[in-house]
């Protein structure tokens, strides 16, 4: 039976990867390194066919007669499996592109982890090139069958995307992001190489892929925006209700329901508010939090004069905390990390940052990517938490280490839940301040402003999704109950809308967490040890929070 399950684990790996290449080119294999994914009906349909195949085969195997590992390899691939299913059950695929996600703005980040050192890696790169103009017209496809069954975008979300895919459709063909690859044509080319090369590129994207954006933006613009729904909430799609109780479950792997979680994350904004009002007693103010956010604009010195010195800050706190993990972790992640500034044809539309895991090979780091658009509205106070939240102690040490982790299947290395992995993140910039971090007042208030931030996140979602409220409503809620820039909660409330339940992971995740250490705490008493706690939390990889819990309680147990 153990073997029969590898071999369905295997089946599984080797298909998504196969269905995913530039996925498999960005965890380092290179078998796909000549082709895209194929978006067309026929493709999903045969997704759709493998993957309740497998799961019926899975569903063959005793559990009973698989050892203690691989019985938690079954459970997870079996909930894997019933995921995909449930996603084309509700016709996820007809949403094919927002401004967080989709071919129109995945594609230019090929330049970041395709290879570029012969000249078949070029070669692949070129084919990549050409095949994305027909990605595009499969992607058109699938949105006018979205037209056809009422599954649509919100329109205020189109509206973005129109504005990242003109930005592409207007490039003069040297100034292209995806000529960058020719910075890497070093002595092992002849100049005869490079010049046929560079040809190749400029006429692909001449030829193909500005017309394909011309192409896409048109139909957005003239078609499909006609036709996007009115409505905020996911309630508004034919199943709509269903769909979003899927998705909380999905993303909390709980039993939560919308109402529960709604009701948690009044809860902690109440609470957290009374923690940011006693930061900002120390500092003499009485007003409310809006009012305080408001006043310390006016402080020209807490925030920064450009890009660069955003970068250098960020490399600056981080080095601090590189210095103290050793105290706080039993295991480290061998590989690196990097800083990175986002991309200038999405960062208006971006969040303040993001991260992404690096390849098993190391063959470059992860990369903790940061916002650097207009840097005088960025707060110096929130650089603190935003960097042990993208890197350390945060995404980068808890997926590198996921990755690292030996005799367990490659899925559990780079996929896993999202409460785990966001719950986590939230958790590092909590346990930062245990660590003796946040020295600085301002840094403390942005701390509790990052988990308020959170904390609203479960009203909001639950709020958009589930109780109907529109844009203006949530915008106003954020507005009374953070200090944040308008412009950046105008940003998180429609990735909000454009990612459903996706933002409930953080608090839910971080609740968890710190509930399992205080069961801890109390169990072990004096001789609780936080670095075994870490690593005992962290030795499995991204575990569903149900799961995680009664793993973590197995070994309290013992």
């Amino acid at each position: 039976m153990n073997e029969k399950l590898q071999n369905r684990l295997e089946e599984y790996w080797e298909l998504l990867l196969k269905f995913n290449p530039t996925f498999a080119t960005y965890i380092g294999d290179h078998r796909y390194d000549d082709s895209l994914e194929d978006l067309s009906e026929k493709s999903i349909t045969e997704q759709l066919a493998f993957f309740k195949d497998l799961l019926k085969k899975v569903g063959e195997i005793d559990k009973d007669r698989l050892t203690e590992e691989n019985r938690l390899n079954y459970m997870l691939l079996e909930n894997t499996l019933g995921n995909h299913v449930r996603m084309f059950d509700y016709k996820t695929h007809l949403l094919p592109l927002d401004h967080m996600q989709g071919p129109h703005i995945d594609f230019p980040q090929l330049v970041e982890f395709h290879p570029f050192n012969t000249r078949q890696d070029f070669d692949n790169f070129i084919k990549r090139l050409k095949a994305f103009p027909v990605q595009i017209e499969q992607v058109i496809d699938l949105l006018k069958k979205g037209i056809e069954q009422n599954i649509t975008a919100f329109g205020k979300i189109i509206d973005h995307v129109l504005m990242q895919v003109e930005t592409f459709a207007h490039f003069k063909t040297e100034d292209s992001p995806l000529l960058g690859p020719l910075s890497k044509l070093n002595d092992r080319f002849s100049s005869e190489e490079k010049e046929e090369i560079k040809n190749l590129l400029m006429d692909a994207i001449s030829g193909g892929i500005t017309p394909a954006y011309k192409r896409l933006h048109q139909f957005l613009r003239e078609e499909y925006s006609k036709h996007c729904r009115e409505k905020e909430g996911i309630w508004s799609l034919p199943d709509g209700d269903d769909m979003y109780r899927f998705y909380v479950k999905y993303h909390t792997t709980s039993d939560f329901s919308p109402e529960e979680i709604h009701e948690t994350g009044r809860s902690e904004v109440e609470r957290i508010e009374g923690e940011m009002k006693k930061v900002m007693g120390k500092i003499g103010f009485s007003g409310s939090i809006r009012e305080f956010a408001e006043s310390i604009k006016q402080k020209k010195e807490l925030y920064p004069e450009s890009g660069e010195e955003i970068i250098d800050s960020y490399r600056h706190i981080l080095a601090g905390m590189d210095k103290r993990l050793p105290e706080f972790f039993g295991t480290l992640p061998k590989a690196k990390y990097d800083i990175k500034q986002i991309e200038e044809y999405r960062e208006k539309a971006a969040p303040a940052a993001y991260y992404y895991p690096p390849p098993r090979d190391f063959s470059r780091p992860g990369y903790f990517y940061a916002n650097t658009y207009k840097p005088e509205s960025r707060p110096k106070y929130e650089m603190e938490a935003l960097s042990y939240h993208e890197a350390v102690p945060g995404h980068h040490l808890q997926i590198a280490i996921m990755q690292e982790l030996e005799n367990i299947p490659e899925f559990r290395r780079h996929e896993g839940s999202t409460a785990f992995i966001e719950g986590w993140a939230l958790y590092a910039e909590k346990l930062s301040g245990e660590m003796g971090f946040y020295a600085d007042v301002f840094s403390e208030y942005g701390k509790l402003s990052f988990e308020l931030w959170r904390a609203v996140r479960l009203v909001v979602d639950t709020g958009l999704h589930f109780y109907k409220w529109n844009r203006d409503e949530t915008i106003q809620y954020c507005k009374e109950n953070t200090g944040l820039e308008d412009h950046e909660i105008e940003v998180e409330v429609d990735r909000y809308i454009a990612m459903p339940g996706q933002a409930l992971a953080y608090k839910t995740g971080e609740l968890k967490i710190l509930e399992l250490r205080a069961k801890a705490k109390d169990l072990f008493g004096s001789k609780f040890n936080m670095k075994e706690f870490h690593d005992r939390l962290l030795e499995h990889g991204a575990l569903p929070l149900n799961v995680l819990e009664t793993l973590m309680l197995e070994w309290m147990e013992r």
